[in-house]
């Protein structure tokens, strides 16, 4: 099974840069039977060609995936795109733990002529030009290998991006004097996080300018995202907060964001948070509505992604003054698409 998946991730990579669609009459009839013989009821979309592989590009059961055959008929694995949610959640929770500043690319669930069937995530570190690193999980969603930077690591590096002061109180600790600072040490603050001057380019300030024209009331002020968005929090002139959002690489609109009034909070999300908070005090900071530009189109299915719901959740810390913070979101249908790790950028609630 191993020799299989490492196999497996060389070829993936090299197959999808070296295709070429052919049609049906091209194929051979080895390979024809071979797709026969490995699913009952299919339909071919598409074929293609590539060094030593056809691919089929098809549907089964409704679900979109593709087969690859060797050029001798024989049927090798297929692969089939999921979502998130849709993935076993000790998978999720191993993600979201250990990567923080990590976004998923693409999941896809993978099955194997000799019956080995896993799920193959591939995650990028947020920013621009960060490679792809990918892991495999089996069906329960244990890990079972990857090439993705050690977890600890990737949290320390996090935390202390994040926590500038830690390296301060390490030293204090060290020489021994972190207990008699300790007493005159300020109050934990809560959610004032400093904000990093930032100016977008010429071209994005013209996209929002056109875009919302007269109808700001107080803003907007820049911050960037995730080193790929350039975000405008603003108000509009209901004095309804806004955020818009733009692609730093091509300077285009993306989403645009909508921070709900109390009283328009959404009930079956609500009813969901009580659910799952029941016994706990907690406070909703925030519920935005984002809603995706019309001109938008997802790089992956080149669709137009749905609007979500994002929502802030925070709790107080046992014996402190202190706030943990949960971050969710929720699909157009108002289901629970997962667990954010960290603030969208420093705007956020922190």
């Amino acid at each position: 099974m191993k020799k299989i998946i490492i196999m497996l991730l060389m070829v993936l990579p090299l197959v999808a840069g070296a295709q070429t669609k052919i049609k049906e009459t091209a194929v051979p009839r080895s390979v024809l039977l071979a797709l026969e013989k490995t699913y009952d009821s299919y339909k071919v979309r598409t074929w293609y060609q590539a060094p030593g592989q056809y691919i089929a590009e098809l549907v089964i059961d409704g679900q979109n995936g593709r087969s690859y055959f060797t050029a001798g008929g024989d049927w090798q694995y297929s692969t089939f795109p999921v979502k998130a949610e849709e993935c076993p959640t000790l998978m999720n929770t191993y993600f979201v733990n250990n990567y923080p500043g990590y976004r998923i690319k693409n999941i896809e669930y993978v099955e194997e002529m000799n019956g080995d069937n896993y799920y193959r995530m591939i995650i990028i570190k947020k920013g621009i030009a960060e490679s792809d690193c990918e892991m495999i999980f089996d069906t329960r969603g244990k890990l079972m290998k990857s090439n993705a930077p050690d977890p600890d690591a990737v949290k320390r590096d996090y935390y202390t991006h994040n926590n500038p002061d830690a390296s301060e109180k390490k030293i204090t600790e060290e020489t021994g004097t972190e207990k008699s600072r300790h007493r005159n040490r300020p109050a934990p603050k809560v959610d004032e996080p400093q904000v990093e001057q930032f100016t977008p380019s010429d071209e994005i300030e013209a996209h929002f300018k056109k875009a919302m024209g007269k109808r700001v009331s107080a803003g907007p002020e820049w911050v960037m995202r995730n080193g790929e968005y350039a975000v405008a929090y603003f108000s509009n002139a209901q004095k309804v907060k806004m955020e818009a959002v733009y692609q730093l690489s091509n300077n285009q609109p993306i989403m645009n964001g909508k921070t709900l009034a109390k009283d328009r909070y959404n009930s079956t999300i609500l009813k969901y948070i009580a659910e799952k908070f029941s016994g706990e005090k907690y406070k909703i900071e925030k519920m935005v509505q984002y809603e995706f530009n019309s001109k938008y189109r997802d790089p992956i299915d080149g669709k137009k992604p749905k609007p979500y719901t994002y929502v802030v959740i925070s709790q107080k810390v046992k014996g402190s003054r202190e706030l943990k913070y949960t971050r969710m979101e929720f699909d157009s249908r108002n289901a629970f698409i997962g667990l954010i790790a960290q603030p969208l950028d420093e705007k956020d609630v922190q």
